[in-house]
């Protein structure tokens, strides 16, 4: 399991924070070269080119090039444009403090951006439960990426595809973007980001984006994929906020390493702190810093600092003041892609980091682009309109540092394909399953991206909600170290290039360098076939196809089997008088296929074993006497091995796949238990032997320098060791060490001597001292101008640590690093309760009695341990007494005060009977303490996303239709508005709209106007003015205004209404209606509503019905069509009977009209008649009112 030894705790930094006393102070403290931009016009692009080759790539020390800010658009990087612009877009911000996501508007974060800085002083900086989110890694806006293009030097800007100069060699004219005609392209030269040669479906976009306020951090990490990182400060926080606000200034402290320390800085993360910085999950201490045995690199960085952070090199940054806005890219060149593929990779798949950059097919499609532009030389130097065209071609230095490029790449090429070579099998290569490639196959256990061949699994295949199938694919890397599906074994090869074609571009791109290194040589690569057979070990591919046959299939339905003995190693024997016997010791015996594991002495499957497969001339750690089991170190002459580096462990369950598993190494487990007993787990303070011998590692790289190799660079400075492409009397690399100008110095780093920086320092190749000796008392501070401080001095460690605002539960080392039991990053872990201090006793000087004897092995390991420092007693101390504190608020002061002390104390006491009694019958004394006061809120920012409950349905659009007027439809309100009569041969009808909704397909239709306008609620209508000055006189009897219900009509007929056809069947809920219509809130019953509605309706309609039929005078009985045109009329009321018969459907009733009287006798219907009428009911009318509105 991981490792449950005690790491280093998360200590924020103070606001208050003096960072130039600090670096002052501090011995291994050192600020990072600054160089000005304006040099880089000066000195010239290629000069800056080779500055970024000696001192980042080579040396591995950061830079900073300073003054960026002068030539960026004042108006376009700031976050008020970055709001008005992108505000509304939502991003993940990273909440630090609960380790969890956030989903926030842009707009929204920097609007509460200042309340966030605000919470924090000097106080409180510690408190764990305030928010400190970070909005990090969001795309940057495609407005800065092309501003920033044209202030950012080329050759370092992000998918850079090409270093050359404008009108260099070999350049071809292209179109101009910004004129007719033509212009002169770049020449031929490498390319500065190896990302651009990628199809721009497979880039991995990498600019991103930065917001931080006071608080914010990124861990300890390395840059992905052993890439070079870049990072510009686009715009900070002032005194002054666009508001007028007072904001706090921003800025960003960078801690930096080397390169050539990363082995250093990653062991001393392991042992020291016991964190692994793969894993990107801890910020460091100052002081843990301040211990450490290199040197750390400290960057301010301010608005228009661009910061240039070398490959593998550990950094950490934290964000200081209202905001911090910058913006970060990542560059891959050839340089990096040895190191990804040689150091980062396998780290990363170790412990599960998911690779973005493809750098195996990065490798490959970097070869056939710069095949192409080699080529394209090659036929400009032959076809040349002149012949001394051709010189300049053969010897640019440009062209030539492509071509060193080009034989790095192939050999990291032919790497790849001996990695994946199979032993020739016809049968083999038919079972050989293929997928085009994609680049997005990738290992569903490391996450690595598979450039070519792999194994999958036919049996573990999940289907998919969307029809699609999780396949479980593994890399040769994972299944050689024992990771696979539970399966283990039954798995198929699939390849996505067909190698027949792999093997063709191999020879022909090594046809190429021969091409442009004057013909074969000693130096020109071997074919492939010849690179196999000079091979010592094994293909990683060949070893994955011998385990294919040893590893048996295992359902992963059914638990795998154990290991099965025999019974009789179990069988006890018992006499004739009942006693048991005891056991005779007899060999076990294990089932066949089992054999017993040399350290653990426990039966594993014989295919576990075989733990080396690469070497055929393996041999086992006891025969080469070096191991390091219980067992064998009793055996004379056994050295046992020791291990080289601190292993902590990594459970890879929580970013593998569910299906996997790991069948021959646990890698969850540490080997802290193999470092203690190799004696080589000292107290915190001194350093290990794996510490020093990672530091001698780290000393002898540095003193190689920093010089430029000749077979993989070329220096301008007159270099002629090749002549048409061919070494003459001398190689490359003996003809480049010679050149006065390959070596780097401080001196040949261009600093401005305006910036008033500190100039580099020189690399000290003396060793530091144990820590431990160091001077603590301020009197060991050399105040002397002349002489440098020691590089052993170690600040106090109270100075940059308060005791005071640490829990329960951590502690600090004589170095004052502030250490947490167990790990934190393990999320099944609690932090212990504490515990008073056990002060272990010095060893007693021996005797000499037993100065002669040999001293055992445990004394040998035994070392003496420091008395704890002043800062240490008074952190125990107040510890104990806020302890006691708390227990005394609770009356459990006595029971506390022994446990803590280690005493116990038994009393008794001789209490009266029936006192005793009265007393337990007392009912339990209730605590009068008050309660405790609930604890602030400390969340500032909530997330602005909308929830699903919150947005609001968007109704359906409705769609609009152009129909017919129908006459007869039209409703008496439009009739009355014109008494225009369409002629026949006019064809201007007035149009109109329906409208449709998408959802009312089916269902009935509702016409309107084409002046279609929301309705209005009735309003009362105004008097006219004379009427209104009337009533200013004084006549009190006219009204304010007109009455809301409709007018009475009379009828034709001398005292009849309209109304008193209603009278006859009054309904109960006239009243209410009527009521309703003057404003009462009395509630209405809907039924009733519709009934009354839909009575009024039908009346209405024979009324029309009987008013066309006086006004055309009929008197027969027959029928006759009638059309209604827009003319003008009045409609007179029926009679109370008429309108009963024709309800009751009879002629009792006396009517003087016949022209509703059937010919044989009773009532006539309105619609016998021809007549076109539609009754619309009320519930119709609702819905024709709702859709209008």
């Amino acid at each position: 399991m991981p490792s449950a030894r005690r790491s280093a705790a998360f200590d924020p930094i103070s606001p208050d924070l003096d960072l130039d006393a600090l670096v002052q102070q501090t011995p291994n403290f050192e600020y990072v070269t600054r160089i000005s931009c304006d040099m880089i016009e000066t000195q010239g692009l290629d000069t800056f080119e080779k500055l970024v080759l000696l001192h980042v790539i080579i040396g591995g020390k950061p830079l900073v090039i300073e003054g960026f800010h002068k030539r960026l658009d004042e108006w376009t990087f700031t976050s008020g444009w970055l709001q008005d612009n992108h505000g509304k877009k939502f991003e993940q911000a990273r909440n630090l403090s609960k380790q969890s996501n956030m989903t926030v508007s842009i707009g929204h974060y920097l609007n509460n951006i200042g309340k966030l800085t605000n919470q924090w002083n000097r106080h409180n900086y510690r408190d764990r439960d305030r928010q400190r989110l970070y909005l990090k890694d969001i795309d940057c806006p495609e407005v800065w990426h092309d501003k920033l293009r044209e202030v950012i030097p080329p050759n370092v800007f992000y998918l850079n595809d090409s270093t050359g100069d404008v009108g260099g060699p070999a350049s071809v004219d292209e179109p101009n973007p910004y004129a007719p005609g033509l212009r002169k392209g770049r020449g031929v030269a490498r390319a500065g980001d190896l990302m651009s040669c990628l199809p721009p479906a497979m880039r991995a976009e990498n600019l991103m984006c930065y917001i931080g306020h006071e608080g914010t951090y990124t861990p300890a990490h390395r840059e992905m994929c052993a890439s070079l990182g870049q990072n510009l400060m686009v715009e900070t926080s002032g005194t002054l906020d666009l508001d007028g606000k007072p904001t706090k200034p921003g800025s960003s402290i960078w801690f930096m390493t080397e390169s050539k320390d990363r082995h250093l800085v990653s062991e001393y993360w392991l042992s020291t702190l016991g964190h692994d910085i793969e894993i990107e999950a801890h910020f460091a201490q100052i002081n843990a810093w301040k211990s450490a045995p290199f040197k750390t690199y400290i960057v301010d960085q301010k608005l228009g600092d661009f910061i240039l952070i070398p490959p593998l090199a550990p950094h950490q940054v934290w964000n200081r003041g209202t905001r911090t806005m910058k913006v970060a890219w990542n560059r891959t060149t050839v340089e990096t892609l040895e190191l990804a593929l040689d150091e980062a990779l396998p780290r990363a798949r170790m412990v599960g980091r998911d690779e973005q950059y493809k750098n195996k097919a990065m490798v490959y499609f970097a070869l056939d682009r710069y095949s192409i532009l080699l080529k394209h030389v090659d036929h400009q130097a032959r076809t040349g309109a002149q012949q001394h065209l051709a010189q300049p071609l053969a010897y640019s230095p440009k062209i030539r540092q492509l071509q060193k490029d080009f034989r790095r790449l192939f050999s990291l090429y032919t790497k790849l394909l001996l990695s994946e070579a199979l032993p020739h099998n016809p049968r083999d290569d038919k079972k050989i399953q293929y997928l085009p490639f994609d680049s997005n196959v990738t290992c569903s256990f490391c996450r690595c991206n598979i450039f070519n061949r792999f194994l999958t699994c036919p049996t573990c295949v999940v289907p998919l909600q969307n029809g699609e199938e999780d396949t479980y694919d593994i890399c040769l890397e994972c299944y050689a170290m024992g990771r696979s599906c539970r399966c283990i074994s039954g798995y198929r090869w699939v390849e996505q290039f067909k190698w027949q074609e792999l093997a063709e571009k191999h020879e022909r791109w090594r046809q190429l360098i021969i091409a442009f290194e004057g013909g074969l040589s000693d130096r020109s690569p071997l074919t492939l076939h010849m690179e196999r057979q000079y091979m010592t070990k094994k293909p990683l591919a060949q070893v994955c196809q011998e385990q294919l046959k040893l590893r048996p299939w295992n359902d992963p339905k059914k638990p795998p089997p154990g290991p099965k003995m025999s019974k009789d190693a179990d069988e006890s024997r018992v006499n004739v008088n009942g006693e048991i016997s005891p056991k005779k010791k007899k060999p076990q015996v294990i089932e066949k296929g089992y054999m017993k594991n040399h350290v653990s002495n426990y039966p594993e499957p014989i295919w576990k074993l075989g733990v080396f497969m690469e070497d055929p001339d393996w041999q086992c750690p006891h025969c080469r006497r070096i191991c390091s089991c219980g067992k064998c170190r009793k055996v004379a002459g056994m050295q046992p091995y020791e291990p080289t580096g601190t292993v902590l462990g990594y459970d890879t369950r929580r970013v593998a796949d569910p299906r996997s598993t790991e069948s021959l190494v646990d890698f969850r487990q540490s080997n802290f238990d193999w470092v203690k007993k190799a004696g080589d787990d000292l107290p915190a303070g001194e350093e290990t032997r794996r510490l020093s011998r990672r530091f001698d590692e780290a000393e002898a790289a540095k003193s190689q320098g920093d010089a430029l190799d000749g077979n993989h660079y070329v220096d301008e400075g007159g270099d002629t060791s090749m002549t048409n492409g061919h070494a003459a009397g001398s190689t490359d690399g003996q003809a480049e060490a010679a050149s006065p100008t390959a070596q780097a110095s401080p001196d040949d780093i261009p600093i401005d001597p305006l910036l008033g920086g500190l100039p580099p320092a020189a690399a000290s190749n003396s060793r530091p001292t144990s820590h431990m000796q160091a001077p603590r008392d301020a009197d060991a501070v050399h105040d002397s101008e002349n002489e440098d401080p020691p590089f052993n001095f170690v600040a106090p460690s109270a100075v940059m640590l308060d005791q005071r605002h640490l829990g329960g539960g951590f502690t600090t080392d004589a170095n004052g690093i502030v250490f947490q039991y167990p790990d934190p990053t393990d999320p099944d872990s609690t932090v212990p309760q504490y515990a008073p201090p056990q002060v272990e006793q010095r060893p007693q000087p021996s005797s000499g009695a037993q100065s002669g004897k040999k001293r055992k092995q445990s004394d040998v390991l035994q070392t003496e341990l420091l008395d704890p420092n002043e800062a240490n007693e008074l952190y125990h101390k107040a510890q104990v007494k806020r302890t006691l504190m708390e227990a005394r608020r609770n009356n459990r002061y006595i029971i506390a005060e022994a446990a803590m002390s280690g005493k116990s104390l038994s009393v008794k006491l001789k209490v009266d009977k029936g006192k005793l009694a009265h007393v337990v019958s007392q009912p339990p004394r209730e605590n009068t303490q008050p309660p405790p006061r609930p604890k602030p809120s400390t969340i500032i920012v909530q997330s602005d996303y909308p929830s699903p409950s919150d947005k609001k349905p968007i109704p359906d659009p409705l769609k609009r239709a152009r129909v017919e007027q129908d006459n007869d439809f039209t409703n008496r309100s439009k009739r009355k508005k014109t008494n225009k009569t369409l002629q026949p041969n006019d064809t201007h009808k007035p149009s109109k709209y329906m409208e449709i909704s998408s959802e009312s397909e089916g269902e009935e239709l509702v016409d309107v106007d084409e002046t279609h306008t929301e309705k209005e609620e009735p309003r009362p209508r105004p008097l006219p003015a004379y009427l209104a000055r009337k009533n200013d006189v004084g006549d009190n009897e006219i009204p304010k205004e007109l009455s809301s219900e409709p007018k009475q009509r009379p009828s034709r007929r001398k005292g009849t209404l309209v109304e008193s056809a209603v009278t006859d069947r009054p309904s109960p809920n006239i009243g209410r209606l009527r009521d309703s219509s003057k404003g009462s809130k009395e509630p209405v019953d809907e039924e009733a509503r519709v009934a009354e509605a839909n009575r009024k309706a039908k009346l209405r309609a024979m009324q029309w019905d009987q008013d066309d039929s006086d006004e055309n005078g009929s008197d027969s009985g027959s029928p006759r069509e009638k059309q209604v045109n827009g003319a003008k009329h009045k409609t007179p009321a029926p009679q109370p009977s008429s309108v009963a018969s024709l309800r009751n459907g009879s002629s009792s009733a006396p009517s003087k009209r016949t022209t509703n009287v059937k010919p044989g006798g009773g009532p006539r219907s309105i619609f016998s008649r021809g007549k076109k009428v539609r009754v619309v009911s009320a519930l119709d009318a609702d819905k024709r009112r709702s859709l209008g509105s």
